[in-house]
């Protein structure tokens, strides 16, 4: 529009083709209640993002998006695009991404649902800006050229607060108060109900990366049947976190961490396709490399800090290698092979085989590297000479063709992770740190991951098509997180010799889809014309097993109020599968035009039968907490409640199931 109608009504006059593309997104809620009593913060405030300004619900969501391509000619095209998107809640979610594999637990707040305009608030602000460079040389070769500018800020604070304005919180007995012993002479109170009523949740953190990357390609296509790609990509990072725990503590809390980082990561990669009698060889290599920046050559190179073990410092010198500047890096080749050949004219046979390289969690390098700047109880320390977590994988298959609109794959596949980074101490010979324990991360750990997938598509002229797949897998290994060798030093788990069940194992998977659509001037049984046309249905089936857990077992032992103990099984962790989810997800959209526009109204469902589904698992029954269930001795029952503060409030978190059924109606404009 702009070079055929806009520059020309202005008498401008340019060579090639210019265009636009634009798009807006704003969501704003209350959350989903779920059916239970879930209160919302008066009014949220973002430190970080003009105040309330963006704020006016519990849940705030931002996007926008705008491209300008300029095509020059046939063979060269220029494109700039910038993306921004803001999210503003108290979804303590947005936290909880350094749990790698794990799956993040509910991010409600439930402690302080009494008290939310003093809970944490989390402003999530990421900016994208690219410039894109396409040039085709000839026929056979054609390169492409990036260059990005991503920036990524995470504020978690306490509606606004800074860190030396938060108070401890405190859980006062206030109305309606709850007694006990009322059948005796002594009758008590029950010090509260486990929620806060004043006071500022444990962490106050922020953190941002600041990332300048370059990414280049060429493609080649040296005959028909042959097909090369090599390219690069170099990421330029600033990174800083600021991380404050019980921040009433003290001028930075009873905990913190604090550093500024400049890292720098890339790869190297070449490919090769070649496709010969019907068999296509795809292989290649991938050099990954990793800079961990001068903060860690730094604090290698200085005996003051005290963290980092003799052996680590001479593991480093001989693990990295020297740059030009001075600085040391990681590198890493990683081989990539795949092969598909036909069996019959219906049947394909495929292999694929690969090294996957992942570098380790910022938060394992860094922690605590500077001590004038971290401080704990139980320290945990950043390992410098980490190296990065490889999975190796081969995946086997055949794909079935029993007609143009019938195909059947199936698929094993095997893979292994090791490097895995788990905790352990580290003896550390020093005067002014002689009487403390240390942990530090190592790659200690492995998992492996092995499974069978059957996935069937179909396809029935234009106005049915669907997929159904399942699939099978366990997955096993050391230790499910990093942090749980700090566990086993404090003696809440016991030291493992043998694998177990890792806590995102999920062995059975069913995934359906099914997309209908009735074409416009075909009305459904033929009536309505107009009306019951040009509708679209799509409709999704999930079936998964449920979470790991490990069960609590009854001892045979009663509390002195006649509560039924239950003990933690040691013997057989993560052994169960929690209880199993399953939900139907539902669109329906009506097409129409208006004045040569196109309109469309829809209605989404998630949930379809509002089935519940267990986010938080009662370890002894294996599903999410209802009135009456036995519970650990370690939760607060409603049947036989804690005397005693500090209390915790009973188990009705709203979030202890997954989403339940929600419906949403609304309208679309396209031009």
């Amino acid at each position: 529009p702009i070079t055929s109608f806009i520059l020309p009504a202005l008498g401008i006059k340019v060579p090639g083709r210019l265009s636009f593309f634009s798009s807006f997104y704003m969501g704003i809620s209350d959350g989903i209640t779920q059916g239970y009593y879930k209160p919302t913060a008066e009014q949220l405030y973002s430190s970080t993002f003009y105040g309330t300004r963006f704020a006016p619900r519990a849940e705030n969501s931002w996007f926008w998006l705008g491209k300008l391509t300029y095509a020059i000619s046939p063979t060269m095209k220029l494109a700039y695009s910038y993306n921004q998107s803001i999210s503003i809640n108290q979804n303590s979610q947005s936290l909880q991404s350094n749990l790698e594999y794990v799956e993040p637990s509910p991010g409600y707040q439930y402690e302080f649902q009494n008290n939310l305009g003093e809970a944490n608030v989390f402003t999530h602000n990421n900016t994208y800006n690219s410039i894109t460079w396409t040039h085709t040389l000839n026929s056979s070769t054609f390169y492409t050229l990036k260059l990005n500018k991503f920036f990524s800020n995470l504020r978690a604070d306490a509606n606004g607060k800074y860190w030396f304005d938060y108070t401890e919180p405190k859980d006062i007995v206030t109305f309606p108060i709850e007694y006990y012993n009322l059948d005796t002479d002594t009758i008590g109170v029950i010090p509260g109900d486990g929620f806060w009523d004043v006071g500022n949740p444990y962490t106050w953190r922020d953190h941002y990366i600041d990332e300048f990357s370059i990414k280049g390609d060429v493609t080649s296509f040296f005959d028909e049947k042959n097909k090369f790609k090599a390219g690069f990509n170099m990421i330029f990072q600033e990174m800083q976190v600021i991380d404050i725990y019980k921040p009433w503590i003290g001028e930075l809390g009873l905990n913190n961490d604090i550093y500024k980082v400049h890292p720098a990561k890339g790869s190297f990669y070449a490919q090769d396709n070649i496709n010969f009698s019907g068999m296509i060889l795809n292989f290649g290599l991938r050099l990954d490399y990793w800079f961990p920046g001068k903060y860690v050559d730094d604090a290698i190179d200085d005996p003051d800090v005290v963290t980092i073990p003799d052996e680590i410092r001479k593991q480093y010198k001989e693990d990295t290698f020297k740059w030009f500047n001075g600085q040391r890096f990681k590198a890493r080749l990683s081989p990539r092979l795949g092969i598909s050949h036909p069996i019959t004219d219906n049947q394909v046979l495929f292999f694929s085989y690969g090294h996957f390289s992942k570098w380790p969690n910022p938060k394992y390098i860094y922690a605590k590297l500077s001590p004038t700047n971290a401080q704990s109880s139980f320290q945990t320390f950043g390992n410098p000479n980490l190296d990065a977590e490889t999975t190796v994988a081969y995946e086997l298959g055949i794909k079935n063709q029993f007609s143009t609109d019938d195909v059947l794959t199936v698929t094993a596949y095997y893979k292994d992770i090791f490097d895995y980074v788990r905790t352990r101490t580290a003896k550390i010979t020093s005067a002014r740190f002689a009487t403390q324990s240390f942990t530090t991360y190592a790659n200690l750990d492995y998992a492996k991951s092995r499974g069978v997938e059957f996935e069937y598509k179909k396809r029935i002229g234009n106005w049915f098509n669907g997929m159904a797949s399942v699939s099978y897998a366990i997955v096993t290994g050391k230790s499910s997180s990093a942090e749980q060798g700090v566990l086993i030093l404090r003696g809440d788990l016991d030291e493992s010799i043998k694998e177990q069940y890792m806590s995102w194992d999920r062995p059975f998977t069913f995934n359906s889809s099914f997309n209908f659509y009735i074409a416009k001037g075909e009305p459904l049984f033929g009536f309505a014309p107009g009306i019951l046309d040009d509708i679209n249905i799509y409709c999704r089936l999930f079936y998964q097993s449920g979470k790991r857990y490990t069960e609590y077992i009854f001892t045979n032992n009663y509390d002195t109020d006649g509560r039924p103990e239950y003990a933690y099984d040691r013997e057989n962790v993560l052994e169960q599968v929690g209880d199993n989810w399953f939900w139907i997800d539902m669109n329906i959209e009506k097409y129409f035009q208006v004045a040569g526009l196109n309109f469309s109204v829809f209605a989404e469902i998630n949930n379809l039968l509002d089935t519940e589904n267990s986010a938080i698992i009662n370890p002894v029954t294996g599903k999410a907490y209802e009135k009456g269930d036995p519970t650990p001795s370690s939760w607060n029952d409603p049947n036989y409640p804690d005397l005693q503060a500090p209390l915790n409030p009973y188990p009705y978190n709203p979030a202890r199931y997954l989403t339940r059924r929600n419906i949403k109606f609304g309208i679309s404009l396209k031009f």
